[in-house]
């Protein structure tokens, strides 16, 4: 599977590397993405396979916290608190 998605597009981007992931952790094959970036158009690839579905959620992440801030939304932030309430 080949996918090839344009970083300007953060939102765009983060939905159709979800759908990856969701294959990559169902064991199919692998998967290549190619990603388009900037005015001038750089290209890049990784390949990601079923044994590091962590690093392509990383990307996504990624991607998810630039489509956040485009809508002027905070990005998702989780945090554990230890201690008492004061």
């Amino acid at each position: 599977m080949a996918l090839t998605l344009d970083e300007n597009d953060p939102c765009a981007a983060a939905k159709a590397l979800r759908e990856v992931y969701y294959r990559l952790i169902a064991g199919q094959a692998a998967a290549t993405v190619s990603f388009t970036a900037g005015p001038t158009g750089v290209s890049r690839s990784a390949t990601f396979h079923a044994a590091s579905p962590d690093r392509l959620m990383l990307v996504i992440r990624g991607f998810e916290e630039k489509c956040a801030a485009s809508q002027g939304r905070s990005p998702r932030r989780r945090a554990i608190a230890t201690g008492g309430v004061r």
